[in-house]
């Protein structure tokens, strides 16, 4: 985990405190997944492997009522992708704005960031007098490896 993401933890641990909510080893040990994480997708089996990898018999009840709380508390975002959820550090996380590009064939995600995204979101800030705090676009297609793998 790089020096920033590790500094991140004692913050969401504030965070959790200053409203209220239990700091339980559980719930730190499925925040410093997304800190270790900080550009990956999880969706709810890959989550539940990753904290069960630190804690063997942390229950899928438990995982789920962890995830309700930082999604509700804007410390987790949950992206429904297609029909499925999809789980992000939202909270401290640099990526204020991006684009999911999403593939239609390999179910592979990757982001998009660009200045000219981040300028469009500034002007329509401005434009409607409006503070946007987070966002997401999602795009679909194929990626280059299944336009290889399918099409040459």
């Amino acid at each position: 985990m790089g020096k920033n993401q590790k500094n991140l933890l004692p913050l969401l641990i504030k965070v959790l405190k200053d409203r209220g909510l239990k700091v339980t080893e559980k719930r730190q040990i499925l925040l410093d997944v997304f800190l270790k994480n900080p550009d990956k997708h999880f969706d709810i089996d890959l989550l539940y492997e990753e904290v069960r990898k630190r804690w063997p018999h942390y229950g899928i009840a438990t995982l789920y009522r962890n995830l309700k709380i930082l999604v509700e508390n804007d410390i987790v975002s949950e992206n429904l992708i297609g029909n499925k959820k999809y789980y992000e550090l939202k909270m401290f996380s640099k990526k204020r704005v991006h684009a999911h590009l999403i593939c239609k064939h390999c179910g592979s995600i990757d982001e998009y960031y660009s200045p000219e995204l981040i300028k469009t979101i500034k002007e329509i800030e401005k434009r409607y007098e409006f503070d946007i705090y987070y966002g997401e676009l999602n795009f679909y297609g194929i990626c280059s490896k299944c336009k290889t793998h399918y099409f040459s």
